[in-house]
Order: structure tokens, then C-alpha cells, then sequence
């Protein structure tokens, strides 16, 4: 097989974000395919800020590649720019580090965590070159599917040859021995050998009639081979710019229309000072300035306080912030409001779902009014500034009183807080998940949903401090249909991605038309798929066994009917859901008494001012990475260095840094400079000795000098610049008339469009040198008024989309011309 990358790196200065798609991520393995190797091309389908940030796909990436037989690559869904231009240009879809084509991979491996990212698989397929239809399949790479929203895996069958039901780090490690064992027989030889691996539904092979497939439960939780490696640190920033550890798998709340809750039983609490150690050397090695618990909910967690404290006391030293994004409010006592006080928490997250107590106990959240409001209380008394409630409509039993009760009690809150405290408001459509004890349930209409929503939401119109949002209803019946749905639903799927839909989870590009002509061309009624299910009816995933007993959920279901609560397992007595047997026993950790607070200060950063300039060049992929993108890269190698850097005052520290003058995206830079500030003096040789170490090679360092006054440290003490522009040989005439005729003009006039915004002026009042020499074009000019790309625009009227074979590099910022 060859492995020959796709050369795309000619588009990257025509699209958005070019940083996307360059690599150099810190931390990334960088091994290369071959083939001896069983080669892995792990894809999180929707753009590379949101799939970089999902933490599953990183644990399954270190762990192959800490194997000596495995190459594990990584892709993301490009947006539609750069898709287009691929396309356009015949190139396939590649892995970002490897940058070989997906088709050239053993495994293409995808993590599916919202069905409203389904079109999207076909879409990358496409993209890939790879047939979309796994019977078309030949010598293509195996196409594995997994993740929460396809334990019921029959609407993607069509597509998938095989999809994992649950935890992937023990079944990922089974699938590359079977590919490996297999590589040399034909693809149904491969697929039968899959489908022996538990958990794995191959859709050629086993008939849903007849076969159960058994969802895997990964119990060596504390294995730290089984964890990921240093975590990946992007040059562009992602959706959640963290370092983050799963403190804990599974809840047992038992929220019944929860479909996590069930999928992710039984519980497993990683060791604490596993945790500990963990984050500690994360944040000291790789300049993390938050650092994140993650759970299904995180203050269930046996030694949560502890674990606090001592994060708290061990990461002050180095500036960092812990968040947990999963606390219950009954769960914030005094002791924790101390713990989130001492992290600069600044908000309280609320999700009582519904507005009644009598709705709240039908779906078996337990939380009270009273603990709703004492939570409210506890953010008003230490002056946190936002309120996040989360509320359900459409749930089963629901009355029009529960959905008025939805906005008494944000009245309720409201009047306690006064206008002190902002609060943000999401309203979501129920949506009945398998698996659940609401799987029976119907889904509201859109107008019912539409007509709940807008009552909750019209009644606040008028206070400033309340803001309402929900969520697109026409998104949650399409969750519905593809959660519920049979292999008819694959169908579906197609023609509505034939029709033009893909990224359905974004709103600029969700068209619930594309659904509705989809429906109509299949002869499907959605309504099919919305309505109540009779619970002795068998259901589409019932061969999927997921330790959940189809009793245990049918009691709840009748529990809800009669509004009866059931105890957290934890705590209270065995609910004998089905999920716990031999092998799968809940794992606690070892319970750890907290000692007494005392939050001692965070040190007090020193503010002194003594500054220096870095330069560096800006060259190759560095130059499509944004200003913004820079400045938070540089931040985090200062934090590592362990220089005395100064910060500023205040609640929220930062570092003192600035950069100097932004370059446009595309343009390479040969001395570019930013300024940092240290608490003492240092001489000038020792620093540039530690930077030297700690900035990585990509950029280009040059230099350290002292910078004594203020005056240098502004950026208008370079106010001009010297840019050089080598443009395709074939344009050289051109571009040699229009630079005579531009010198023997006197005026010039131009206009640039800024923000929706036209505006003229003279260029030559900025140009103030231009040589065409040597088929090189060399300019003196304004550093502001107009960038180098409006500069060629308007002298020889050549877009910036079509240049993108040209060389552009800012030689120098000058003081005078």
C-alpha cells in the first residue's frame, strides 16, 4: 500500500482558520503509517475546535499508539471552505499529523457523541473518497463506529461495518489484534473475525433477530495505560481550552430521561492521587492554566473535597484555576463554597429540569425547591455573578401548570437575586433516548414545544438580567427519529445528506427542509417515529444488551406514573437495574477524610516591571496560526519556563505580555517580537538560555533584548514596515507595469471593506516605497490604513483568494523610512 500524503498546503492561505489543518500540536506522537503497522485514522466528525476538545477520542489515540504494531492518526471534519476546495482539487481527506489519506488507513475509526453529527459521517466518507455504503466496499479501510448515540446502531448499519456499544479503551486494543491478524484475507474473512470481539456489531454478519450483541464495560479505570498520554495542546484554540480528567464514569442518580445516566453504569471513581499527580504534572509541564474534573457529576464523587483542597493548595504555586462543570447544587456546602470561593468561582450551574416538584419527582430528579434556593442564596451571599438554569418541556406527565411553574420559579430566583446576578436561561425538548425508562414515551409536537417554550420565554421579555434560549425544536425531532429509528432510518440519512444537509448541529447550517424532502423521497413518516411506544412493543434495539434490564426500566417507567422516587444506589439500596454483575461491580474509590481548611492566599504574583522583547520569525505552516492564537501559545511557554513573570493586579491575574503588530493570516514574518514583563531582573544571556529550551523550534527564535522604557514597549514605535512580495513567475509583467505606473502617479485611490464597512483613501499616503526588482516586489509603507493584501488588491487588482501562490514575508518593522 502507499502512503503518500496530499498536498493541500497551496490552499491553506485562501480559507478560514487555516491552523486547523497544519499539526504541530504539542504532545502529538507523530508516528507515520507503514506497512507493518496496523494503521488507525481516529475521526471526531465536526470541526477541529469541538472534536479536539472530546476527551474519549484522546484516550483511545494514546492508547494504540503507545503499541509497537499501531499507528494511530487523527482527522476532523473540515468546514465547508477547505471541504470545497479539497473537493474542487480531487484531494482526499487526510490525518492531520501523517497528513496520508483516510483510504490509505487499516481503520477508520469514528466517535459519534450527537446523532445530529450522522450526516456528517457521510459527509467525511465522501470527502475521503471512501465509499459511503459498506457493501460498496472493497479494498477500503474498515469504517468503526462508536460512542453514546449509537447504542442503538441500526440507522448507521448501512454505512458502518462494524460499531462498537460502549467503552472503547479494552475493545480498541481487540480490534487492531483482529485487523492485524487479518490484514492479508478479504474483507468478509475481516469482518467475521470482527464480529467475535464483544460489543462490536458488524452489520454483515449478525442478523439483530437472532444475535445480542453486549455492550462492553472497561473496569480497570485505575490503569494509567489506559488513560492518555500528555495531553494535546493546539496552536489554535479549542472549544474547551483545559486539561481535563475523568474523574469519574456512570451516575446513578437514576434520571429518567437521562440516557448517560444508564449507558455509563456502573460507576468507577478513579484513585485520587492518581488524579492528583496527574493534574499537578500536567499543569507544572505544560503551562495549563485550568485545569478540569469531569464526570456525570462530579461532587458524587467519594473524595471530591480532598481532591479540591489539594489541587487547590498544590496548583496556586502555578497560577491555575480548577473547574468542575458537573456540581449539583445539594451538593454545596458550606466547606465547598469555601473551596470554589478560593478557585475565583465566579457562576452557579442549576438544572432542576422542571419547574414543579411534582414534574421533578415523575423524572426522579431529586432536588428540592428548597435546594434550588439555597444554592441561589449561596451564589448571592458570595457574589458570583451568573445563575445558569437548565429546564426540559415535552416530558411525559407534563401539565400546562408545570410549564407555568417553570417560570415561578425563575420569578422566585429573580426576586431574591434583583438585577446583582445574570441569568441564563436554556430550555431543551425532551427527547426519548433508548435505554431509558422514558423510552417509551412520546415527543411533543413542534407547535406544542414551540408554544411552551415562547410562554416561558415571553414572560421575561422585559428583565434585562434574565436571558432565555432553547434550543432549535426541529433539532430534538430529528434526535428523536435517529435515536429510535430502524435501518429504514439509514435512508433517510442519505437523501437528506444528498440534499445538502451536514453539520446539523450548527444553526447556519441546519435545514430542516433537506429532513422533510428526505422523509417524502423514502415514504417515511417522522410521526412513526415520535409516538408513544406501547411497552410490551419490541423495540428496534432491543438485541442490544446493555446490562440495563428491560423490567427494571419498565418499573421506572410505571414508577414515573405514579410518581414515585427511587434512591441513588450509592447511598441507598440496591435498584437492581441489571448492570451490576461479577465483572462489572461498581469501583469506589478509598473514602479520604478532609482536614481542616485552611485556604491560605494564593502567593501574590510579583508586579514588577522589568521587560523584554522576544523576537522570532513567523515562517512555513507559523504563518497561518492567528495573533490571538500566538499570544496564548506564548503565555503557556512563559508559564513553563519558571522565569519570575509579573502579573497583573486584581481578581483575575494575567501575565504581562504583549505581542507587536499583528500579521495578516497567510503573511510570514522575519523578525516579529513580543514583549513580557519579570518580577526581578534577570540578565538578558540567561533568559534567552531558558527560552531557547522551552519555545518550541516552529518559532523560529531569535534573540532576547532588554526593553527599558515605555516608549519601546509601545507598539507605535514601529510605525512603518517592510514587506517583500514574490508573486508567480508568470505574473511578473504585470506586476512590473503596475508598479511603474503606481510610481509615477501622485494619487492612488483605494477602499478596503472593514466590517461591513467601506473605506476610501489615498494609497500613496501609504505606500511610501515600492521596487519591483528581481521578479520580487519590496514595499516600504504605513504599518496601518492598509493591509499588504488591500495593497495588491488595489494596485494590480488581484484578490486575496488568489493569492495564494504567492510568497508574502514582513521583513522588518522600521522605526522611520
Amino acid at each position: 500500500m502507499m502512503f503518500r500524503q496530499v498536498e493541500f498546503q497551496h490552499i491553506l492561505a485562501s480559507i478560514r482558520k487555516p491552523a486547523r489543518y497544519t499539526n504541530h500540536e504539542l504532545n502529538s506522537f507523530q508516528k507515520i503509517p507503514t506497512a507493518k503497522t496496523v494503521n488507525f485514522c481516529l475521526i471526531f466528525p465536526d470541526v477541529y475546535e469541538v472534536g479536539f476538545s472530546h476527551l474519549g477520542l484522546k484516550i483511545l489515540y494514546s492508547i494504540l499508539n503507545n503499541c509497537a504494531d499501531a499507528v494511530a492518526d487523527r482527522a476532523y471534519l473540515p468546514w465547508v471552505d477547505f471541504a470545497e476546495k479539497l473537493q474542487a482539487e480531487n484531494l482526499p481527506l487526510f490525518g492531520i499529523e501523517s497528513k496520508i489519506a483516510l483510504k490509505s488507513f487499516d481503520v477508520v475509526g469514528f466517535t459519534l457523541q450527537s446523532e445530529l453529527t450522522f450526516t456528517n459521517v457521510l459527509y467525511a466518507l465522501e470527502l475521503a473518497q471512501i465509499p459511503i455504503f459498506a457493501k460498496d466496499r472493497n479494498d477500503e479501510p474498515l469504517i468503526i463506529g462508536g460512542g453514546p448515540s449509537v447504542s442503538n446502531p441500526l440507522p448507521l448499519a448501512d454505512f458502518f461495518d462494524a460499531i462498537l456499544i460502549g467503552d472503547g479503551e479494552d475493545a480498541i486494543l481487540e480490534i487492531k489484534d483482529a485487523v492485524k491478524l487479518t490484514k492479508n484475507l478479504s474483507r468478509i474473512e475481516k469482518l467475521q473475525k470482527l464480529s467475535e470481539i464483544e460489543g462490536l456489531f458488524v452489520p454483515q454478519i449478525h442478523d439483530p433477530k437472532i444475535d445480542t450483541i453486549s455492550v462492553r464495560k472497561f473496569m480497570d479505570f485505575n490503569n494509567p495505560e489506559k488513560m492518555h498520554n500528555n495531553q494535546l495542546i493546539p496552536w489554535i484554540q479549542p472549544t474547551h481550552d483545559r486539561y481535563v480528567t475523568e474523574i469519574m464514569r456512570g451516575c446513578t442518580r437514576g434520571c429518567r430521561f437521562c440516557h448517560a445516566g444508564m449507558f455509563y453504569r456502573p460507576t468507577r471513581e478513579r484513585d485520587p492521587k492518581l488524579i492528583v499527580d496527574k493534574i499537578v504534572e500536567e499543569v507544572t509541564n505544560f503551562g495549563w492554566e485550568e485545569a478540569a474534573l469531569t464526570s456525570l457529576s462530579s461532587s458524587d464523587y467519594t473524595c471530591i473535597k480532598p481532591v479540591i483542597l489539594e489541587l487547590y493548595s498544590r496548583l496556586k504555586e502555578n497560577n491555575a484555576t480548577l473547574s468542575l462543570p458537573s456540581l449539583r447544587v445539594d451538593s454545596i456546602d458550606e466547606d465547598l463554597t469555601k473551596l470554589l470561593n478560593a478557585m475565583r468561582q465566579t457562576g452557579l450551574t442549576i438544572a432542576p429540569e422542571a419547574g414543579s416538584q411534582r414534574l421533578r419527582d415523575i423524572i426522579n430528579k431529586n432536588i428540592s425547591e428548597k435546594e434550588i434556593m439555597d444554592g441561589v442564596q449561596i451564589a448571592f451571599q458570595n457574589g458570583w455573578k451568573t445563575i445558569k438554569l437548565y429546564f426540559m418541556i415535552g416530558l411525559p406527565f407534563e401539565e400546562e401548570n408545570d410549564i407555568d411553574a417553570v417560570g415561578k420559579l425563575i420569578q422566585k430566583i429573580v426576586d431574591f437575586v434583583g438585577k446583582k446576578i445574570k441569568i441564563n436561561v436554556t430550555i431543551s425538548p425532551f427527547v426519548p433516548k433508548p435505554f431509558t425508562p422514558f423510552q417509551w414515551a412520546k415527543m411533543d409536537d413542534r407547535g406544542a414545544l414551540l408554544r411552551k417554550a415562547n410562554k416561558i420565554k415571553s414572560s421575561f421579555k422585559n428583565v434585562r438580567s434574565v436571558k432565555i434560549k432553547y434550543h432549535t425544536i426541529e433539532n430534538s425531532l430529528l434526535e428523536t427519529v435517529l435515536c429510535r429509528g430502524d435501518r429504514k432510518v439509514g435512508k433517510l440519512i442519505y437523501r437528506a445528506y444528498k440534499n445538502g444537509a451536514k453539520f446539523d448541529g450548527w444553526n447556519e447550517f441546519f435545514d430542516f427542509s433537506f429532513w422533510r424532502k428526505a422523509a417524502d423521497e423514502c415514504e417515511i413518516n417522522f410521526a412513526d417515529y415520535l409516538k408513544f411506544i406501547e411497552p410490551t412493543t419490541e423495540l428496534f434495539w432491543d438485541f442490544i444488551d446493555l446490562k440495563i434490564s428491560k423490567k427494571f426500566l419498565l418499573e421506572e417507567w410505571r414508577n414515573a406514573e405514579n410518581i414515585v422516587l427511587i434512591g441513588d444506589c450509592r447511598t441507598e439500596k440496591c435498584t437492581l437495574c441489571g448492570v451490576c454483575e461479577k465483572e462489572t461491580q461498581p469501583l469506589f474509590a478509598e473514602k479520604i477524610e478532609l482536614p481542616k481548611l485552611n485556604l491560605v492566599p494564593r502567593k501574590k504574583y510579583g508586579t514588577g516591571n522589568f521587560y523584554y522583547r522576544v523576537f522570532y520569525a513567523k515562517k512555513g505552516d507559523m504563518q497561518f496560526v492567528a495573533h490571538l492564537d500566538m499570544l496564548r501559545m506564548v503565555i503557556r511557554f512563559l508559564r513553563v519556563s519558571k522565569l519570575p513573570i509579573a502579573y497583573s493586579e486584581g481578581f483575575n491575574p494575567h501575565p504581562k505580555i504583549s505581542f507587536g503588530p499583528p500579521l495578516s493570516t497567510g503573511v510570514q514574518g522575519e523578525n516579529e517580537y513580543f514583549d513580557f514583563a519579570l518580577s526581578e531582573p534577570i540578565a538578558v544571556e540567561k533568559v534567552m538560555t531558558i527560552l531557547a529550551e522551552k519555545l518550541p523550534k516552529i518559532m523560529a527564535f531569535k534573540e532576547v533584548i532588554s526593553v527599558p522604557t515605555k516608549e519601546m514597549r509601545a507598539m507605535e514605535f514601529y510605525p512603518f514596515e517592510k514587506i517583500t512580495v514574490t508573486p508567480p513567475t508568470d505574473l511578473s509583467e504585470i506586476f512590473k507595469m503596475k508598479t511603474e505606473q503606481f510610481q509615477n502617479t501622485e494619487k492612488w485611490e483605494f477602499s478596503r471593506v472593514r466590517k461591513g464597512k467601506e473605506k476610501k483613501g489615498d494609497l500613496k499616503k501609504i505606500v511610501k516605497n515600492i521596487v519591483w526588482q528581481n521578479c520580487r516586489l519590496t514595499i516600504m509603507k504605513v504599518r496601518v490604513g492598509a493591509g499588504i493584501y488591500d495593497v495588491i488588491n488595489a494596485i494590480y487588482g488581484i484578490e486575496r483568494d488568489s493569492t495564494i501562490n504567492f510568497k508574502i514575508v514582513r521583513d522588518k518593522l522600521l522605526r522611520e523610512i
